[in-house]
C-alpha cells in the first residue's frame, strides 16, 4: 500500500494557491493509485514550535529531557521523522514568502533535518539516511522568479531541493505557479497552468522512476 505524506505550509487557509494545487496533486496521485493512504500534516494551521536548546540537546542525546514540554517536543519530532521515513511519496505545498519558505515549513525542516537521524557526516561528505522517493514541491509565488533577472532572489525552490538532498531525497519534481498576485499571468491563469501540468508530471515521475512501496 502506497503511503503519501502531504504537507501544507501556507498560513492562508482559504485563499491559498499552494493548498489548492497540492490537494489537486495529492488527489491525482490517489486516483492513479487507489489503494494509497494519505497523511496530511498542516503546518500552516498547526505550526510546529521553533527548535529550543533543551529540545535539540535532548534530541541529540546530550541531556535527558528536563520537563514535560521538552519530552513532548522531542516525541513530536520523532513522529515527524517517522512520517518522512515511512512515506513512499512526499507532496510539499510551499508558497514563497519573502523570497523563501514559510516560517512553519522552515521549522519543520529544522526539526526533521537532523544529523544521525536523517543524515550523517562521512569522510566523503554528508550522506542522507532517508530513502529516496518521488517528491513534489508545489511552488507558488506572488511574482515571477524564474526569469534570469529575478532568479537570484529565489531562496525557496533551491533551498528545499538542497535540504531534501541532504537527507537523501533526490527524486524531486517542481510544480510551479508563478505570478499569482500579478495582473499577468494572475492567480487563475497560473493555477490552471499548474493543474494542466499534473498528468504529465505524474506520468514522468511514476513511469521513469519505480516507486518502492513500504
Amino acid at each position: 500500500m502506497m503511503k503519501v505524506l502531504h504537507i501544507d505550509s501556507s498560513p492562508m487557509l482559504r485563499s491559498s494557491s499552494s493548498r489548492k494545487l497540492s490537494q489537486a496533486l495529492t488527489d491525482a496521485i490517489c486516483l492513479r493509485y487507489p489503494d494509497a493512504t494519505v497523511t496530511h500534516r498542516d503546518l500552516g494551521r498547526n505550526p510546529p514550535p521553533h527548535l529550543r536548546e533543551e529540545t535539540f540537546l535532548t534530541l541529540t542525546g546530550k541531556i535527558d529531557a528536563p520537563d514535560d514540554r521538552t519530552r513532548k517536543e522531542v516525541s513530536d519530532i520523532h513522529d515527524a521523522i517517522r512520517e518522512l521515513n515511512e512515506c513512499d511519496v512526499l507532496v510539499i505545498g510551499a508558497p514563497m514568502i519573502n523570497h523563501s519558505v514559510s516560517s512553519a515549513l522552515k521549522t519543520w525542516i529544522d526539526q526533521v533535518c537532523q544529523a544521525r537521524l536523517t543524515f550523517r557526516f562521512t569522510p566523503e561528505g554528508a550522506q542522507g539516511l532517508v530513502k529516496d522517493k518521488p517528491t513534489f514541491i508545489v511552488s507558488t509565488r506572488g511574482g515571477v522568479y524564474s526569469s534570469e533577472e529575478h532568479r537570484v532572489m529565489d531562496h525557496q525552490e533551491s533551498y528545499l531541493i538542497s535540504t531534501l538532498k541532504l537527507m537523501g531525497i533526490e527524486d524531486v519534481h517542481v510544480l510551479p505557479a508563478e505570478g499569482v498576485d500579478k495582473t499577468h499571468p494572475g492567480r487563475e491563469q497560473a493555477e490552471n497552468s499548474a493543474l494542466a501540468q499534473i498528468p504529465d508530471l505524474l506520468s514522468y515521475a511514476f513511469t521513469e522512476h519505480d516507486v518502492a512501496v513500504n
